[in-house]
């Protein structure tokens, strides 16, 4: 086994070097770090982290016992409480109870308590089988000071978290009178656990109001199959009522396999899915939140002290899938027009649910970016179709000559607006008090990073010891820049990347997005106090510098547009890049090779540019009730959240709560957090006048452009730009 006396010889230092290096401590020069780093891995070292934890005397673990690994509630939970405490510097060792069995339960319990674990998180088998708590009526076990029950009410211990079983259980009873149904069968697990009991007696007090004949059969995970046999040796029932998932699955396939090839209806309590999916009917709730408030809970009492308490999440219950559908069977087909982008594809995909529920056909038209303006320009009453998806820059001058009002088609179209993120109804629906448009792809400037670079203990001690100060994520462009320049290997041999960041700036309106990053930085909007417009002020002259500098540290061949800079970060050859929020999917794409090390934050001066689009009812259309239609059910959850998933970004609140998403692509989080922060308004709010974005980027990029290949010099760039500005808009 490799020592620390055996790094230290072939490291050429001493034994104590090794040891702070090793641990993340002392004052190593980067030279000593990266001879240690070096001859660590040539000896093929492994630290032993229980010595390591042992010798500090405490630990960063939390533990969860789970009955099982294959239900897909203790993996949502399971996922979602990792994925908190991993971002919280916790570690996390799993358990399991084998389905409740109290002997493994202890044994887990006790592998627990070896590895010093923190907290514990428990979806516990002994329940109320016990007047005292298990888990600390044994001195081998644990306290109850850190110990959080999940789901599974216990009388001794307050300490506890899960969702409204009862109103779950009345949910479930009412569709059941809704249906008719004068014959079911209701599936349990034990009713020694309080979510069955607190679920069994809201489905049993509401559908006793009916003449229902109710068969009820308790099971659990060993004498599953034998009871969903029972279930079924008499006649079978109309439909099955189930408070477990795992159950459910267990139904079906019996069902079909020995009975018959017909659906029989099965209704069940269910995890939260983001994909449609059509076995059952589900009544959701969000394990993946609920694991990650159990995280936080744990975490909060950890840290602060804080008396135990219950917190009963909101159920997410019957998501509807089929939302804002009115139109009646057309063969007629619906035309979506749309910019080319990761979300019109995903859109593609998903308009066949409204296909296949109204049996109209939806064609999703795809343009780039300078066909679709042209195609907007000239759009007329021989245009055929029937819903634009517009970019939210354009909106003022185009909705008033291509966008029917929403709410003069179906004045109800309001109310949804209250779901959608803060900060995104006015510039993505409203022009002068009209709503004409619903937000659909929202996204907002980000600034992603290598965050293994940035956390590397070489880099930061190499940047330290080369600019005196901290490697820290840029809050400035000129912090980004010498950031940049560190992270470059034509300044810096020792980078592990060729470029410290990437530059997107394809045409004039994409060069613009770059400017106005750098610009929005240095004041809030395009506008000065007096409201009028300088594109060539010193704070303009500032931002086209330092955009200017950063050509030096990055690739000469700049990206065109933004699917190209992300795909640029993915392939992990860049330190830092900058791009809207609904294009970051591609980071993820299948050759990525920054999996795992993705950073993210606000943009330097933390006022971003908003992207992404709107959809509208075209002026045109003969159809506007059912474009609308389309329009609201695109645009709301869990549509949006399927569509989010697939790679596009949702406008819907309640998705950001849906952390299969968020953990897939958590700067979403971020992104929907700072509409509201967001600035940079290009004419003063109270301004009735259309405002020509295209026209506006062309010109600013053009200046951007000449500055950027030194056609022209910053100054006569600017000068010219604000020349072409006051001539074009008087």
């Amino acid at each position: 086994m490799t020592t620390i006396k055996d790094i230290a010889k072939l490291a050429g230092v001493a034994q104590g070097t090794v040891s702070n290096v090793l641990n993340g401590k002392g004052n190593v020069s980067s030279k000593k770090i990266k001879q240690v780093m070096d001859a660590a891995m040539e000896l093929g070292y492994v630290p032993n982290e229980r010595a390591k934890l042992l010798r500090k005397g405490h630990t960063n673990i939390l533990s969860v016992i789970l009955p099982n690994m294959h239900s897909k509630q203790y993996i949502d939970f399971y996922l979602g409480f990792k994925t908190y405490a991993e971002t919280h510097n916790y570690n996390v060792l799993v358990q399991l109870s084998n389905d409740n069995n109290h002997e493994a339960e202890i044994a887990a319990i006790q592998q627990i308590r070896s590895y010093m674990s923190n907290g514990i998180a428990v979806f516990s088998g002994f329940q109320n089988q016990c007047d005292e708590n298990p888990y600390t009526n044994n001195a081998s076990l644990t306290t109850s000071e850190h110990l959080l029950f999940i789901e599974r009410k216990v009388s001794y211990c307050d300490n506890y978290i899960g969702f409204d079983y009862e109103l779950a259980g009345k949910e479930l009873a009412k569709k059941a009178l809704e249906k008719g149904y004068s014959d079911i069968c209701l599936l349990t697990g034990s009713l020694s656990f309080s979510n069955e009991a607190d679920f069994y007696r809201g489905f049993t007090q509401t559908i006793n109001k009916s003449q229902c004949k109710v068969n009820h059969i308790q099971t659990d995970a060993y004498r599953k199959m034998q009871s969903i046999l029972q279930l079924f040796n008499d006649n079978c029932p109309q439909a099955v009522f189930i408070s477990n998932y795992e159950f459910a699955e267990s139904v079906k396939d019996i069902y079909q396999t020995f009975h018959s090839s017909n659906k029989m209806p099965i209704y069940t309590i269910s995890p939260l899915f983001t994909m449609p999916e059509n076995d059952f009917v589900k009544y959701e709730l969000n394990y993946r939140k609920l694991g990650n408030v159990a995280a936080k809970q744990l975490i909060n009492n950890l840290e602060n002290t804080s008396e135990e308490h219950t917190v009963i999440l909101e159920n997410s219950g019957f998501r509807n899938w089929e939302a804002h559908i009115t139109s009646t069977p057309s063969p007629k087909p619906l035309n979506v027009l749309t910019l080319d982008s990761p979300s019109a594809y995903t859109l593609r995909h998903l308009a066949k649910l409204y296909t296949k529920k109204t049996d109209t056909p939806v064609h999703v038209t795809i343009y780039s970016y300078d066909e679709i303006y042209e195609a907007f320009s000239s759009m007329n009453s021989d245009s055929v179709f029937d819903v634009l998806r517009v970019d939210v820059t354009w909106l003022s001058w185009f909705a008033e000559k291509i966008l029917q009002p929403l709410d003069a088609i179906d004045a109800s179209v309001r109310q949804d607006l209250a779901s959608f993120i803060p900060g995104t109804t006015e510039p993505y629906s409203f022009v002068n008090g009209r709503l004409y448009a619903l937000p659909s792809t929202p996204s907002i400037q980000l600034l992603f990073y290598r965050k293994d670079l940035f956390e590397s203990s070489i880099y930061k001690r190499m940047y330290l010891e080369k600019n005196k100060k901290e490697l820290t994520v840029p809050k400035t462009f000129e912090q980004f820049n010498e950031v940049a320049r560190f992270f470059t290997k034509s300044f810096n041999p020792s980078s592990p990347v060729d470029y410290g960041a990437t530059l997107t700036l394809g045409s004039t309106g994409v060069a613009s997005s770059e400017f106005l990053a750098r610009l929005f930085s240095l004041q809030e909007h395009l506008y000065d106090k007096t409201g009028k417009v300088y594109l060539n002020s010193q704070n303009s002259k500032d931002a086209l510098n330092a955009l200017i500098e950063a050509k030096q540290y990055s690739n000469p061949q700049y990206c065109s547009w933004w699917t190209n800079t992300a795909d640029a970060f993915a392939d992990g050859n860049v330190a830092m890049s900058i791009m809207y929020s609904n294009y970051a999917s591609n980071i993820l794409n299948e050759s990525s090779k920054v999996i795992g090390n993705i950073g993210f934050s606000n943009t330097p001066g933390n006022n971003p540019a908003i992207g992404g689009g709107y959809l509208g009812v075209s002026r045109f259309t003969k159809r506007p009730e059912e474009a609308l239609s389309f329009i609201r059910w695109i645009c709301s959850e869990p549509i949006s959240s399927a569509r989010t998933l697939l790679g596009s970004v949702s406008p819907c609140t309640l998705s950001y709560d849906n952390y299969r998403i968020v953990n897939d692509y958590p700067w979403l989080n971020l992104a929907k957090n700072s509409f509201v922060n967001c600035r940079g308004y290009r004419v003063p709010e109270n301004t009735n006048h259309p405002f020509d974005e295209r026209k506006f980027l062309n010109i600013l990029g053009m200046a951007v452009k000449n500055a950027y290949s030194g056609a022209q010099s910053v100054e006569d760039a600017l000068d010219n730009a604000q020349k072409m500005y006051e001539h074009n808009f008087k």
